[in-house]
């Protein structure tokens, strides 16, 4: 085994190398898309909703929003907002309620098809 000895200046720079190098492959893997901007036809397909209710967003203040020539683009963390902002929490009664009338739905689907046959 070989020991290899360095001056103390030549070791910080290298480590200090390494970090940044580390830094940017972290900032790679944790790229947060919420500073990508979609225009009005990709919103409106994210969001499945049609452009007059884009428009209300819009006009209501209930989505972020910059306007280019004309168009109008909108950032995918703006659109988080919207959405957080307006979250319905739910009690356990109704999501009970809810998924009984899912599986009651669904058997009824199934018994259907059986029926056809």
């Amino acid at each position: 085994m070989k020991i290899i000895t360095i001056d103390e200046e030549i070791w910080q720079k290298l480590n200090n190398d390494i970090n940044a190098i580390a830094d940017s492959v972290r900032k790679r893997e944790d790229h947060n898309y919420d500073d990508l901007w979609l225009n009005n036809h990709e919103v409106c397909q994210y969001l499945h909703v049609s452009e007059k209710t884009l428009w209300r967003m819009r006009t209501n203040g209930d989505l972020a929003y910059s306007k280019i020539y004309g168009q109008y683009f909108y950032t995918i963390g703006a659109i988080k907002d919207m959405l957080n902002a307006n979250a319905v929490q739910t009690s356990n009664e109704y999501l009970k309620e809810l998924i009984d009338k899912g599986k009651s739905y669904v058997e009824k689907g199934r018994k259907l098809k059986s029926d056809k046959k």
